[in-house]
């Protein structure tokens, strides 16, 4: 009767700023082929979990022998896997260079790898693509397991992205006519978006502009930020002068990914969230 006998050798873990709990579950990581043959062949397994997975050797030999034989069997020196992305709009909330097409590539032997006690954080690698397949790929080398067997742990890669931070526009169109005579967009008493600017939209309608101005603000999963639209009146002219306010808008909507614009901000462009809100 054969014995099982699972060692964990490799954890890989991804992460992105954009979820409220930084783990990212939008990415697939998945063998490629010839990878997939050989986990297979020679006794490895694949325990997924909500943001990557860990790789189990099961040998009654060393980690270090088992993959010296497959290097001499296959001439193959390392696992490569696919990421392969399950959310369209991945590539729109992330931050990366605008307009950019092509892969996001990791790699165990990368020099800009960051190490902390066998635990490293993969640097990216923009390969540009007019033709793309899956969002990226990640190469783990067998020499760097081997490596960390002298050290009794596993090894473990930290996959890391960032939300894209934008440019906030909010258009408020008065359809209601309601007074306003000075009308901030406050947060937590702070002012954090210059206007109003009185603006026409694209329906013909006018609007007031309120924008972050060069304060560029990380898009969220969830609201990070609490934004209200607020009307301040001045009902004397003694002195001191009283002054009257009132919350229009409590809590106003943050962008929705999906829709983004590029504008030229100093000759560069620069990712803007116009959102459109109706009194």
């Amino acid at each position: 009767m054969t014995q099982n006998s699972f060692t964990k050798i490799v954890g890989v873990s991804v992460f992105h700023s954009y979820f409220e709990n930084n783990k990212c579950n939008c990415l697939d990581i998945i063998p490629n082929r010839e990878s997939e043959l050989i986990l297979n062949k020679f006794g490895f397994k694949l325990n997924y979990n909500s943001n990557g997975f860990d790789l189990y050797c099961n040998s009654t030999s060393t980690v270090t022998s088992v993959l010296d034989y497959i290097k001499k069997t296959t001439s193959v020196h390392y696992f490569e896997f696919i990421i392969k992305s399950n959310d369209a709009n991945i590539g729109l909330y992330t931050q990366m260079p605008i307009n950019w097409l092509g892969q996001v590539n990791f790699s165990s032997q990368d020099a800009k790898n960051q190490n902390n006690q066998n635990s490293f954080v993969l640097n990216q690698i923009l390969e540009p693509s007019n033709y793309n397949t899956h969002f990226g790929s990640l190469k783990i080398y067998f020499q760097d397991i081997q490596n960390s067997q002298d050290l009794s742990i596993p090894i473990h890669f930290h996959i890391n992205f960032s939300a894209r931070a934008t440019l906030w526009q909010y258009y408020i169109i008065n359809r209601n006519a309601i007074p306003l005579e000075n009308p901030p967009i406050l947060e937590k008493g702070k002012t954090p978006f210059d206007g109003p600017e009185l603006v026409t939209i694209q329906t013909g309608e006018q609007a007031l502009l309120f924008t972050s101005n060069t304060t560029l603000i990380p898009l969220s999963q969830k609201p990070k930020y609490k934004f209200d639209f607020i009307n301040t009146t001045i009902t004397s002219e003694l002195t001191p002068k009283k002054i009257s306010v009132k919350t229009i808008l409590k809590g106003l909507p943050v962008p929705d990914v999906s829709r983004i614009g590029i504008i030229k901000v100093n000759g560069q462009n620069q990712v803007l969230s116009p959102m459109c809100i109706y009194l």
